[in-house]
């Protein structure tokens, strides 16, 4: 099991350093094969936040409740686009685990109070607010940038709002949640359907990318 784990490492890595612009066509192909799960996230995420505003939260348990799943299944997404893409950069994984982490503590803490909910809930807006800016700046495969930077500047603004607030209403903090959830299935949708379109334009033969590794390939063979 070790022996071919390595065999396939090694394989990995020759294509990497021979042929660095198929290599990142392919790694780029398996991340943006995920985009499903972005787009699903959106839908959950919109939905839950819709609920929140309509329903007029008005009970701790409740809020906890329906803003702990949102972290746990959040976290789930990235964990699982993380672990399985070498173009993701471990901070997906952290970002995942200490997602689930949060949810899971909401869910077990008997009696949480609405100032720990509202620390929560502004420490968790801020730090995926600040992690999708990271994302704008960073990751080759988010396009447009703008998009992803104006997401993690608005999740950034409501993470500060909720904790620069302490004196916060349990509808106040609903409605600050369920604007959460929308801002950021909206452009968690769009992000699934971005990602799609680039995956279908990867696997379309004699694209770009293609082009350019053959290129490269024929140019070594030459030299």
């Amino acid at each position: 099991m070790e022996s071919h784990k390595t065999e396939n490492e090694t394989a990995e890595f020759e294509e990497a350093l021979h042929r660095p612009l198929e290599y990142m066509s392919n790694q780029m192909r398996r991340a943006t094969g995920w985009w499903w799960l972005y787009v699903l996230l959106g839908l959950v995420s919109v939905a839950l936040g819709v609920s929140a505003l309509a329903s007029r939260i008005n009970a701790i348990s409740t809020l906890v409740a329906v803003f702990a799943v949102f972290l746990l299944y959040t976290g789930a997404v990235e964990l699982v686009v993380g672990a399985t893409s070498r173009r993701i950069s471990g901070l997906a994984v952290v970002a995942g685990l200490a997602s689930i982490a949060a949810g899971i503590i909401m869910l077990v803490w008997p009696g949480i109070t609405l100032f720990v909910l509202a620390i929560f809930v502004g420490v968790s807006l801020l730090c995926w607010g600040i992690y999708h800016i990271y994302l704008s700046l960073t990751d080759p495969v988010v396009k447009p940038r703008a998009v992803t930077l104006v997401e993690g500047i608005v999740l950034t603004a409501l993470g500060v709002l909720a904790l620069a607030w302490p004196n916060i209403s349990i509808l106040v903090l609903a409605v600050l949640v369920g604007v959460f959830f929308i801002v950021f299935g909206v452009f968690s949708f769009v992000a699934g359907l971005r990602l799609l379109d680039l995956h279908h334009q990867l696997k379309r033969p004699g694209s770009k990318h293609e082009k350019e590794a053959h290129s490269t390939k024929d140019s070594a063979h030459a030299a």
